[in-house]
């Protein structure tokens, strides 16, 4: 048999079963302070017998109890008998006399039918068209085909909106006109003393670069030395175009392209 000596332990008797949680209380009820004034007021405005009002029976006194046909009685009024009849209905005739119902004009239906057509106006056949050899007929006036509506004052005029919008397109085509008119000039004019410093950088420009061309070495033989001689070859030739152009051109005029956008 075995002992196990245990030194260190946490039980106890009184955690054995365990309480359940204890609910919180649970707040005063909400009461007004005019609770006791709205009571007096409704009570206030309430009377008795308002609604149907008093019995209009008189009660009786404590020594006149109930007898037999002592209590109030109910009569109708009596009022003159009224006829509903409106009047006295026709005579009826006597067997000899026809009556006017009964007596009817002779009309000779064919005769008059005969004058009616007679009369009449010829019907005539809507216009109708053909689709196929077979008789497949269509009416002729709502298919388009016949111009209906050319007879109308209005027709092939042009209509009074239209020539509004036009004359209001040409009216602000004009107000561009004007506006573009008072705005300043877009051109501006290089005067020679600019014009003169400009020649003379891109002519130092020029210099530079053939002092760098001409320090090339003579053999080109690797991708990056043809692409280095051919860029500088095209700024050399662009510089000389722009130099030309400047020297050939003494007036020379500036123009702005972002307005031209605007």
């Amino acid at each position: 048999m075995s002992i196990v000596n245990i030194y260190i332990h946490d039980e106890n008797i009184y955690n054995v079963e365990k309480k359940p949680p204890e609910k919180p209380p649970k707040p005063p009820l909400y009461h007004s302070r005019f609770e006791h004034q709205v009571r007096q007021e409704t009570k206030s405005c309430k009377d008795a017998h308002r609604t149907m009002g008093f019995s209009k029976i008189p009660l009786p006194g404590p020594g006149d109890f109930l007898r037999k046909n002592c209590g109030p009685r109910h009569r109708a009024t009596k009022s003159a008998p009224v006829r509903l009849c409106t009047g006295h209905k026709p005579p009826i005739p006597k067997p000899h006399e026809p009556s006017p119902c009964q007596v009817l004009k002779v009309v000779d239906f064919r005769k008059e039918n005969i004058k009616k057509v007679v009369a009449a106006n010829p019907k005539k056949p809507r216009p109708r068209y053909a689709d196929t050899r077979k008789g497949d007929f269509h009416d002729l006036e709502k298919s388009g085909l016949m111009p209906i509506y050319m007879c109308q004052p209005k027709f092939g005029k042009v209509p009074q909106y239209l020539t509004r919008r036009k004359k209001d397109l040409a009216a602000q085509k004009d107000r561009l006109i004007e506006d573009r008119a008072q705005q300043q000039p877009r051109c501006s004019y290089i005067l020679q003393e600019e014009r003169v410093e400009l020649l003379k950088g891109l002519k130092k420009n020029w210099e530079k670069l053939q002092q760098e061309y001409q320090s090339l070495p003579l053999l080109t033989d690797t991708v990056p030395k043809m692409i280095r001689k051919a860029k500088l070859e095209n700024n050399l030739k662009q510089l000389e175009k722009d130099i030309l152009t400047i020297e050939n051109n003494p007036y020379i005029y500036l123009y702005d392209d972002d307005q031209k956008d605007a």
